[in-house]
């Protein structure tokens, strides 16, 4: 898949997803429980995204969402997870 430049973070998903999935690739139709997801992984990801990407996708939006392209789009709606400091 191609970044998309408005979210730079989109590559760094597709990683994250293929590390908790192992797997090689990833198309905006795979779904992450017909590629071997359960929950422990769901929760998994949603940690790594939180921690990695520091974007507030939570556990819920993992098994609500389990297609890539919809968990991506929720990505990209969803707030920062942490306040980034601001450098004085």
């Amino acid at each position: 898949m191609r970044d998309a430049p408005d979210r730079p973070w989109v590559a760094e998903l597709e990683q994250l997803w293929m590390e908790v999935l192992g797997v090689d690739t990833v198309d905006a139709e795979d779904d992450f429980f017909d590629l071997g997801g359960h929950s422990l992984s769901a929760l998994r990801l949603s940690t790594l995204i939180r921690q990695e990407l520091n974007l507030a996708v939570m556990f819920g939006h993992v098994l609500e969402n389990p297609r890539f392209a919809d968990l991506r789009d929720i990505a990209g709606q969803v707030p920062l997870d942490r306040p980034v400091a601001e450098s004085v």
